[in-house]
C-alpha cells in the first residue's frame, strides 16, 4: 500500500513538473521570435512523426528551451567555433535533458538509434519551419539544410493547443506515467 501511494505522489509530482515545462514551451515562439511555431508544437511534431521507441524522447528533445531560449543554428555554430557550445551542452542542456528523461521514465543516456532518429526529423521540420512559418526578414545567416521537408504544410497552433497537445503525448506515451 506505501509503495503504490508513493508511485501516485511521484506521478503526480512528474505530471506537475512537465504542466509547466508544457505551459513554458508552449509560449516560446522557435527561431528566437521570427516563427510563430511554438517549441511545444515543434517538439508534439517531432514525436508524431517518428517511430513509436523514439516518440518520447523526441517529444522531450527542446525541454531546456524553456530555460536556454531556442537558439539559432547560427548561434550554435558560432558557439562551437568558439569552443563554448560543448561546455553550454554538458553543463546545462544535458542536465536538464537528463532529469526530465529521468522523471518520464525514459532511458539515459538515449540509445544511439534514438538520438539519430530525433537529430534527423528535427532538421526535417526546421527546414519545413522555414519553408512555411518562419518570418525571412528577421533571420540571418541561415542556410536550409539539404533535407526533405515534410509534405504537409504547418500552420502554428495557439499556446492553449500546444499545451494541450504536449500534454497529451505525455501521458500516453512516457512510462512514468503509466502511459
Amino acid at each position: 500500500m506505501r509503495d503504490n501511494a508513493l508511485a501516485v505522489k511521484h506521478s503526480s509530482y512528474c505530471q506537475l513538473l512537465f504542466a509547466r515545462k508544457a505551459r513554458g514551451l508552449a509560449h516560446l515562439r522557435r527561431w528566437n521570435g521570427a516563427c510563430d511555431v511554438s517549441v511545444a508544437q515543434h517538439c508534439v511534431m517531432a514525436c508524431d512523426n517518428v517511430s513509436r521507441r523514439a516518440a518520447p524522447y523526441a517529444l522531450i528533445h527542446d525541454i531546456e528551451e524553456d530555460e536556454t531560449g531556442d537558439l539559432l543554428t547560427p548561434v550554435k555554430l558560432r558557439m562551437r567555433q568558439l569552443g563554448i557550445w560543448e561546455r553550454f551542452e554538458d553543463e546545462i542542456v544535458l542536465p536538464i535533458r537528463k532529469f526530465y528523461s529521468e522523471l518520464a521514465g525514459l532511458n539515459w543516456p538515449w540509445p544511439v538509434d534514438v538520438v539519430a532518429e530525433v537529430a534527423d526529423i528535427d532538421q526535417r521540420l526546421q527546414v519545413t519551419e522555414y519553408r512555411d512559418a518562419v518570418d525571412r526578414n528577421l533571420v540571418r545567416g541561415f542556410v536550409p539544410r539539404s533535407v526533405a521537408p515534410l509534405p504537409e504544410y504547418v500552420l502554428p497552433w495557439s499556446p492553449q493547443k500546444a499545451e494541450v497537445q504536449f500534454l497529451d503525448r505525455a501521458q500516453r506515451l512516457f512510462p512514468a506515467w503509466e502511459g
